[in-house]
């Protein structure tokens, strides 16, 4: 079954260190504040715009939380051609990923909190709706289709207390264009590229928003693409015998309403449906040519989301009432190249001399199917005063209910085609006569689980002006959780493992959070928080009988569940808004101790991993956003992060010794970037841009050994030039300019070490026009 081929992949000294650079951060603010005060008056369209969020689920300025968030809005993510958790992540201070392939394979982390195994450790959003799944082998994390959206929050640090389970590192919050009303808009845009070793790419596109009578209105946005593939399968002469196979096709569609009847009383409703078909995974062989791969199976996807909501908010005098109904479903069907782990595996059972016999078997076609779908309700209703701003008061409230269920359902069934025929070829026998076992079609093992994963949960969070600059802000959720676990298997492959098998774990995790924001001035706001995140326990699937042994070694009474983990986050940081808006500055520094955390161990003598709670690890560091207008056409972006994420306490099993590097997480990220606009005639007006990222070096395996052991740094660099005329847009674009071509990560798949490269240099059109 597939855990069983799993790969394992001075806390007084750093809280000093990161409570001195938040005090540099309180000192240096202020003064910065004070040297622009003589600064002249900028014009209101040559200041940097101000952002709105709902990071604490009310509307307010992003300067007024006491947290670090970075928005990016929809023009921002277009001008970017921002298109998958990769581009994100070299977008945004951070935020990381790692991935085997193909797009729905990504896995992210804030902060260095990353695991690959239990729970995910990051929430995932599309408005308030959670698309966050457990993590599973087989899938990545979920990425709603970034078109048509008004913009992207990614909140730093714990998000327990309004966000739950699985916000140890943060939230990423992918918020939709709403409906607009009483207006006729729509618009289009097309786009053609070309990239390196690769081919043709395409894109197209369009938005409609309809009134419906004066008071509802309804948006309809859809898009296609197709990606060609940059990686060539070769055959065993060496020979390229197909180009670009790992080509993929998206479709998405978002239907969104508004109805608003009276003045208090507002219902909208948003449906999202996407699909990626990918012909094959992106990761190359490489002890092969450039961009080249020789597997013999190919490992074809089809990802599959559906995602409807429906949000009522009804006023009653000065409170807001507000009930969320979600549902997300996300299919992933995948095929993996087994020939390693299934037909080797069975020709040395059934030939360990090593003859024709083990050759002739292990050529064999080993294919694994996979079907994972989770399906996730939600419900939350939640009971407000109004904000600070709205009310003039020196305090805001709310409070709320969340209850979800969430069931998780895998297949994995594996195959080594034509097998009963080279048996019977070879030894002149049955397979069943050879191994104990029938193998209808090739089918050599079953593995079908079942989870079920239930919450209840109270909130509450509140604001108090203790002075007229300084706001303290206390949260609290209390969460009553379990979950069941069913498995059924069968085969060869699970000889010595129960055929049906169930456990259940019950978990009553309680988050608190403290913040305290101070305006030092009308320019400068600096806060500190202390949170607590956790992600919930869940059940391993069933080991074979003689995995007892490895499991007393490592002090457990049985393997068939692990314990929910936790963390406490500290932080500290300045928001400013300085020379008269033409600046903004944000910087923050952080503390998190993990305990307990949820990871691989794997069971040195029978060779199964499960997942465990195995020693404490933390991370320190800080990050920083800057955007100034240096003159009225030219804009300057800056950000960066710097993280020290290690192990403090390791565990036996995991391959990690104190001191590791937390897995996935860049140890510095650093953007630069320029936009430049300005009217070439009274018509026309021109834009460019370039942005310059730098990703530092990581690591992908405790064990030095790996290949992945040390992920290189890497650096690319993206550019647009364009042309507006009335209301058409024509830009021409480059990503990844340079043509960097390193192999950024090399991860272990069923024993074989993969490299993954950054997409070739690609160029291309894109016409954008509205009607």
């Amino acid at each position: 079954m597939y855990s069983d081929f799993v790969t394992v992949r001075r806390r007084g000294r750093g809280l000093k260190a990161s409570l001195m650079v938040a005090g540099m951060l309180a000192a240096v603010a202020p003064a910065l504040a004070w040297a622009q005060t003589d600064a002249a008056p900028a014009a209101d369209d040559n200041i940097v715009p101000e952002l709105v969020v709902t990071a604490q689920k009310r509307s307010e300025n992003v300067r007024d939380v006491p947290l670090s968030i970075s928005v990016l809005t929809g023009d921002q993510l277009a001008k970017q051609h921002v298109a998958n958790y990769a581009d994100l992540a070299r977008s945004t201070p951070g935020l990381s990923f790692s991935n085997t392939g193909s797009s729905g394979l990504s896995r992210i982390s804030l902060r260095g909190i990353s695991s690959s195994q239990g729970s995910a450790t990051v929430g995932v959003y599309l408005n308030d709706v959670s698309l966050t799944i457990p993590n599973q082998f087989f899938t990545g994390v979920t990425l709603p289709r970034l078109f048509d959206l008004d913009h992207v929050e990614v909140l730093r640090g714990p998000q327990g207390t309004l966000y739950g389970d699985s916000s140890l590192g943060g939230t990423l919050r992918f918020i939709t264009k709403a409906p607009t009303l009483g207006g006729f808009e729509s618009s289009a845009q097309g786009e053609v590229s070309s990239t390196d070793e690769g081919g043709v790419n395409y894109l197209f596109g369009g938005v409609v928003n309809a009134p419906i009578g004066e008071n509802a209105a309804l948006r309809l946005a859809v898009q296609r693409e197709y990606q060609s593939g940059f990686i060539d399968h070769v055959n065993a002469a060496g020979v390229v015998d197909n180009k670009n196979v790992d080509a993929e096709r998206t479709t998405a569609l978002r239907a969104s309403f508004l109805w608003e009847p009276t003045d208090d009383l507002k219902v909208s409703s948003t449906v999202q449906w996407q699909q990626t078909d990918s012909d094959d995974t992106g990761i190359t062989k490489l002890s092969l040519g450039k961009f080249q791969e020789n597997r013999p199976v190919r490992e074809p996807s089809e990802d599959t989301l559906f995602a409807p909501s429906v949000t009522v908010e009804k006023r009653f005098g000065d409170l807001t009432f507000t009930s969320i109904s979600g549902y997300a479903y996300r299919r992933f069907d995948r095929q993996f190249d087994g020939s390693i782990y299934d037909s080797e595996y069975v020709a040395s059972v059934l030939d360990d001399s090593y003859g024709d016999t083990y050759e002739t078997l292990a050529a064999l076609p080993g294919v694994m199917r996979n079907k994972d779908a989770v399906a996730t309700y939600s419900q939350e209703f939640r009971l407000a005063s109004p904000s600070l701003a709205e009310s003039g008061k020196r305090y805001e409230w709310q409070v709320g209910a969340y209850f979800a269920k969430q069931k998780i359902t895998s297949l994995d069934h594996e195959y080594v085609l034509g097998l009963d025929a080279a048996v019977a070829s070879e030894l002149g026998t049955t397979t069943q006569a050879a191994l104990g076992y029938a193998t209808p079609g090739g089918l050599i093992g079953y593995f079908n689980s079942v989870r079920r994963n239930n919450q209840t949960a109270l909130f509450a969070e509140g604001s108090f002006k203790v002075t007229d600059k300084l706001k303290a802000t206390i949260g609290l959720r209390q969460v009553k959780a379990s979950s069941q676990y069913a498995l059924e298997e069968g085969g060869w492959l699970a000889d010595g493992a129960p055929a049906h098998d169930d456990a259940s774990t019950r978990s009553a995790p309680l988050t608190p959070k403290v913040a305290v924001t101070f305006e030092a001035s009308k320019s400068v706001s600096l806060y500190a928080n202390a949170a607590k995140g956790f992600r919930l326990g869940g059940q391993n699937n069933a080991l074979t009988s003689f995995c007892a042994a490895d499991v007393r070694s490592l002090g457990l009474s049985d393997a068939k569940s692990y314990r929910p983990d936790s963390l406490w986050s500290y932080e500290g940081g300045a928001k400013t808004r300085l020379f008269d808006g033409r600046v903004t500055f944000n910087a923050s520094a952080f503390y998190i101790d993990w305990k307990n955390v949820q990871q691989s161990v794997r069971l040195s003598t029978c060779g199964s991993v499960i997942t465990g709670n195995a020693g404490d690890a933390r991370s320190q560091g800080g990050e920083f956003e800057l955007r100034a207008l240096l003159t009225d056409n030219l804009t300057l972006n800056l950000s960066g992060a710097v993280t020290d994420a290690k192990i403090t306490e390791a565990a036996k099993g995991t391959g990690a010794v104190d001191g590791s590097k937390l897995l996935g997480t860049p140890e510095n990220t650093f953007s630069v970037g320029f936009d430049y606009d300005r009217p070439i005639t009274n018509r026309i007006d021109g834009f460019a841009s370039v942005n310059w990222s730098h990703t530092g070096e990581s690591y992908g395996s405790y064990t030095t050994t790996s290949k992945d052991y040390r992920r290189p740094s890497y650096d690319l660099v993206d550019a647009s030039l364009g042309v507006t005329f009335d209301k058409l847009e024509l830009s021409l674009f480059a990503k990844n300019l340079l043509n960097e071509d390193t192999i950024i990560q090399k991860p272990s798949v069923l024993f074989v070490t993969q490299g993954l490269a950054l997409r070739p240099r690609t160029v291309g059109l894109n016409v954008k026009a509205k009607f």
